[in-house]
């Protein structure tokens, strides 16, 4: 067992890493965007008024690796963050107008990474490896 499991680390490595390369390469004309942030902007301008907490849900990343990035696209231009004036402890995150003016070629690129991820696979292979990579997951959050 200890051989499949070196050789799925190692596919899983290569895999990710091939991603993350290409993602990189299109983000190279948004300076302070790259792989790991530029999600956080199509979740927020697909769910204006998300909430950190809705945020750390669908990114699936520990609190502080989201705040620090919140952090970083504040500063950037890219969101915005707004207190609930009836509960200040709350607070809601919303896309700019910059990340607004973005979202479309943003939203491309998410689009052209996933046909990139799967371009050696038949559609219904990469319908299978959604799968397969989903159980692989639930399988590990239990």
């Amino acid at each position: 067992m200890a051989q499949t499991t070196d050789k799925i680390e190692k596919w899983a490595s290569m895999f990710n890493r091939a991603i993350r390369d290409w993602l990189n390469h299109e983000l190279r004309d948004f300076s302070d965007l790259n792989d790991s942030n530029y999600y956080y902007i199509l979740i927020v301008v697909e769910t204006p008024g998300v909430s950190q907490r809705e945020l750390i849900a669908a990114i699936d990343r520990e609190q502080s690796i989201v705040t620090k990035a919140v952090r970083h696209l504040v500063a950037s231009g890219w969101l915005r963050i707004e207190r609930d004036p009836s509960d200040r402890r709350k607070s809601a995150v919303y896309g700019t107008d910059k990340a607004m003016a973005q979202y479309p070629v943003i939203k491309d690129m998410a689009t052209r990474a996933n046909y990139f991820a799967t371009q050696g696979l038949t559609p219904t292979e990469g319908q299978e490896l959604e799968r397969l990579l989903k159980k692989a997951i639930d399988g590990i959050q239990q």
